[in-house]
């Protein structure tokens, strides 16, 4: 008897599972199941298991949903999930057989699948700390969720010539991550009025580029007509015939951006929609103050000052409130450090994490006078899992490389390893100096393992990506340097390699990478 059941966005999991039946019976092979799979956000690994990636909307995860998706993860033997740099989860090393029993578990506990791959609407991006920081003009979040549940429900969202990304961002110096959306919304404020600064036509991969400004003010109830202008647009005029051609930046490019402004205002005027009732924003204050302040405990672990330095940040809720990033080694986590982590946003936080392009967790509001028995817990319940970041091990965001991906080239891990070896001499982050370029490590530095840009590279002050080239008889690997980034609003410009400048060998990686950071003593 089939196991499938509607899974809340139209279609069942029949076709899908008759597809996997195919491939484990043979007659259909990886080439065949991978356009079933891919809507969904499932890719074969290269070790010939499967990748499920969770949809997230704005990396916003309750803690009961966190623990839940531990016992889906333990029932169905997966070993890890995965914090992906677009904020969603990805399930690691599942058995095709424990497929679209895992979808169904993980669909019972509000997580969908639908959309996770393929030429479909991707996660919807958020500011990880939208609702608690101090410099946003307000919460997002109601907006991204407002967003995925009405193209959740559009048949042509599923249906589109590429992927297509959503951002919307509450804070001013979120412009660059705006226009790097196929279509990003800036919050902004004119006096008492709520509205967004768009921009559209950016992306990542082949041929990265950033969008265009569109509309300077939308009105903030516009927000979903707009989405949906640029859904049509991008249905209509993406080329659905050659694939490295498809994503909605070459329709810019092709077209130019007068042109590409043009057409985008055509289809929003004639796209008319009622303003969608939001759904709430949390009351961020009043999960404040009905959490407990826990006390210390002694003795207080070691590094608590440094820690405090580069995990803490501030909020608008007030002195006492604060948020704390939760550094993921490699952004992996197992069923039983879910479920301690999300004891962790119970005990100090809001009850929820949020989930942060750098693969890592943001948990607040947290009071500070409950930060020295945080740290503990942190140490304490965690055995290796280096939370605190105590090295950069681990830190550096990267993808998920060629180790497990079918068409990655190198293993970005494994250069970040090799640059965290040496890096570590700057740890721990005892000075402005090492702060900051602590701060570029975990933040300003990224790796892909191939010229996708999974991890985003050419979005990086510096931007590391591997290739493979040919030394008379020899295969060496080698790494290309992105940099000259702007996040200037009025001269936005993306990491770009100079083909004037050598391929970086590994051997040479951490030395290049420590004097790029000012950093020229290792």
């Amino acid at each position: 008897m089939s196991t499938s059941k509607q899974n809340g966005n139209g279609p069942l999991y029949n076709d899908l599972e008759a597809a996997i039946a195919g491939y484990t019976a043979g007659t259909l092979n990886s080439n065949q199941l991978k356009p079933v799979l891919a809507p969904f956000g499932i890719y074969e690994q290269r070790n010939a298991q499967f990748m499920l990636r969770v949809r997230i909307t704005g990396g916003h995860l309750a803690a009961t949903a966190l623990r839940d998706l531990a016992d889906v993860m333990e029932k169905n033997n997966i070993p890890l999930g995965h914090l992906s740099s677009r904020q969603a989860i990805q399930l690691h090393d599942v058995a095709v057989e424990k497929i679209v029993e895992t979808m169904i578990q993980c669909h019972a506990i509000g997580l969908p699948f639908k959309g996770g791959g393929g030429n479909t609407y991707r996660n919807i991006l958020i500011s990880a700390d939208s609702g608690l920081a101090r410099d946003e003009a307000f919460d997002v979040l109601p907006y991204a969720e407002a967003i995925h549940r009405i193209l959740a429900n559009r048949p042509e969202a599923f249906l589109l010539p590429r992927k297509f990304k959503v951002g919307v961002f509450s804070k001013p110096s979120e412009a660059f991550l705006a226009a790097a959306q196929d279509l990003g919304f800036l919050a902004v404020t004119a006096g008492e009025k709520r509205g967004f600064t768009v921009y559209g036509g950016g992306g990542m991969g082949r041929d990265s580029g950033l969008g265009i400004k569109l509309i300077e003010f939308l009105p903030h109830d516009q927000f979903i007509r707009c989405t949906l202008a640029m859904l049509n647009l991008f249905s209509d005029q993406g080329d659905r015939v050659n694939r490295h051609q498809a994503r909605l930046r070459y329709v810019l490019k092709n077209r130019g951006a007068q042109d590409f402004a043009r057409l985008f205002h055509f289809y929003f005027e004639r796209n008319t929609w009622d303003p969608p009732i939001l759904p709430p924003s949390p009351d961020y204050a009043a999960l404040a103050n009905r959490r407990k302040r826990i006390p210390a405990g002694l003795p207080l672990q070691a590094g608590y000052e440094v820690w405090k330095r580069h995990a803490v940040g501030h909020t608008r809720l007030g002195t006492d409130q604060v948020t704390v990033r939760l550094y993921v080694p490699y952004g992996n986590l197992t069923p039983e450090q879910c479920r301690r982590l999300a004891g962790i946003a119970e005990d100090f936080g809001g009850s929820f994490l949020r989930l942060m392009r750098s693969q890592d967790l943001l948990l607040g509001p947290v009071s500070e006078t409950s930060l020295p028995a945080l740290y503990n817990r942190l140490i304490e319940n965690f055995p290796g899992l280096d939370l605190t970041l105590r090295s950069f091990r681990g830190h550096i965001t990267t993808c998920v490389g060629s180790s497990v991906c079918k068409i990655g080239v190198l293993s970005a891990p494994a250069l970040a390893d090799t640059i965290s070896e040496k890096m570590d001499a700057l740890l721990p982050a005892d000075t402005p100096e090492k702060l900051k370029i602590l701060r570029q490590l975990t933040d300003n530095l990224l790796i892909s393992g191939c010229p996708n840009s999974c991890s985003g590279h050419p979005s990086a002050g510096l931007g590391l990506q591997g290739l493979k080239r040919r030394i008379g008889d020899k295969i060496e690997e080698a790494v290309l340097p992105f940099t000259g980034r702007s996040l200037q609003p009025e001269s936005l410009r993306l990491s770009t390699y100079d083909e004037a400048n050598p391929a970086i060998t590994i051997e040479n990686l951490p030395a290049f990478v420590a004097e790029s950071l000012g950093f020229r003593t290792l």
